[in-house]
């Protein structure tokens, strides 16, 4: 009868050279065998500058498609005033009641156009997160436009060129909006982040 190693593990049978294979105990069984590990397993941890840049995107998104045309609902008295006073002369001139449901309607309408335009940011901002470098191009390519719409969009409210928001607002809400994408470009090219996209890409 073999002895027993006394450092063998407990779970673990142990042969010893030229004792040859005991049979098991009763109830004992050898622990399954650990699967194969692959280098692809191994999945690079994902840096907190992409994760801010990701974040950025996303809310240059959210200030475009929402805070922006909600601008319009802080002037929504005098948009219902104008569109009473321009239909007085109709044939049928419009309600109290009728232009203040349609000045409410306005700024969703003008809000439908932008969420189409900021599709392919959030797609991308999404991917950004798991390092695909497509959407990091894409977002530089996307973001000159972006950079360009705030900047159209501050010298409108600087000058006073949207009756219906007032001036302060309005440069507020564009130097937010070019401040979050330059964030957001910045953050994606940082040292973290462009290891983390060339360890996904390998």
């Amino acid at each position: 009868m073999p002895e027993p190693d006394p450092f063998a593990s407990p779970f673990h049978r142990v042969d010893l050279p030229g004792q040859g294979h005991a049979p098991l105990p009763p109830g004992f069984q050898l622990p399954a065998p650990m699967p194969p590990v692959h280098p692809t397993d191994f999945k690079p941890r994902r840096p907190i500058t992409t994760t801010v840049a990701s974040w950025s995107w996303i809310a240059g998104a959210v200030l475009a498609v929402i805070a922006l045309p909600a601008l319009f609902y802080s002037g929504i008295d005098l948009l219902v005033d104008d569109l009473v006073r321009d239909s007085a002369a109709d044939v049928d001139p419009m309600t109290r009641g009728e232009a203040e449901l349609s000045a409410r309607f306005t700024p969703i309408l003008f809000a439908l156009p932008l969420a189409v335009l900021s599709a392919p940011f959030v797609i991308a901002a999404a991917k950004l997160r798991s390092g695909r470098n497509w959407a990091r191009v894409t977002l530089t390519v996307l973001g000159l436009p972006a950079g360009a719409f705030g900047l159209v969009w501050m010298l409108v409210f600087a000058l006073a060129g949207v009756p219906y928001v007032h001036w302060l607002w309005g440069v507020a809400w564009s130097w937010v909006f070019l401040g979050v994408c330059a964030l957001g470009f910045v953050a994606m090219y940082l040292p973290a982040s462009n290891a983390y996209t060339r360890a996904v890409t390998r």
